[in-house]
């Protein structure tokens, strides 16, 4: 199986026990309105209001409540409704999670991320981790890659030397495993990160390189280089 992936940062859709008696539900996203996640959530607010008949609609936040890794506390804590989080943005807090984010899942999203809910809706302990909040569904990025503005990556030797900034949880450990130097800092902060020189590159799905405008920066060489798969990182 040719797999371009590196680890998959899980994530999983939150609402705040507080909002059951509610009409109008405070969503928050700490992602760009043109990312595919702050879209999909738009989506699901529109579906929600609609299949309600109007009885129940959302109120998006123009910004978010919370930086990323504080999202899962400021929805149990009331000061949103709903919003999403990545569990390896709070190193220690989440386990059972951690199975989503291993090498070698799969080659898409959907796919991995149907499976992944199935399991954890299945198994209480996965909820039991998020005491205080309901959990919707629980999901993943695509594949993730290799991304810098150095050298192309053909082995693991050239990962030497290059600052990484990743998303903490199970892609945290696999690039101190491979030698890498890491950065765990959530994914909004990758452009500047990279712009500024801070880091040389960031472990990201293919996707999120026009979300973020990494490839815009200054940094950036014409063509932005992205490492070859994991399986020949390994070999």
């Amino acid at each position: 199986m040719r797999i371009n992936t590196i680890a998959l940062a899980t994530t999983a859709l939150l609402c705040s026990l507080s909002a059951h008696s509610q009409t109008v539900i405070t969503a928050s996203s700490w992602l760009p309105p043109t990312h595919s996640l702050s879209m999909a959530q738009k989506e699901w607010c529109d579906l929600l209001e609609q299949n309600t008949s109007g009885k129940m609609k959302c109120n998006i936040l123009p910004r978010a409540v919370s930086a990323p890794p504080g999202t899962f506390d400021a929805v149990k804590n009331g000061l949103a409704d709903i919003s999403y989080s990545v569990q390896g943005y709070t190193p220690g807090r989440y386990i059972h999670t951690q199975m989503a984010e291993l090498p070698f899942l799969g080659n898409f999203s959907e796919p991995i991320s149907v499976a992944y809910n199935k399991v954890a809706m299945k198994h209480p302990a996965f909820n039991a981790e998020h005491q205080g909040m309901k959990v919707i569904a629980y999901f993943t990025h695509g594949p993730g890659m290799v991304f810098n503005t150095k050298r192309p990556i053909a082995k693991v030797d050239d990962l030497s030397g290059l600052k990484f900034r990743v998303g903490g949880g199970m892609v945290n450990e696999i690039g101190k495993t491979l030698g890498m130097n890491v950065t765990l800092k959530p994914a909004p902060e990758s452009f500047e990160l990279l712009n500024s020189g801070v880091m040389d590159g960031t472990l990201f799905p293919a996707e999120s390189t026009e979300s973020f405008r990494i490839d815009k920066s200054s940094n950036t060489p014409p063509a932005f280089l992205a490492a070859c798969t994991t399986r020949a990182l390994l070999s």
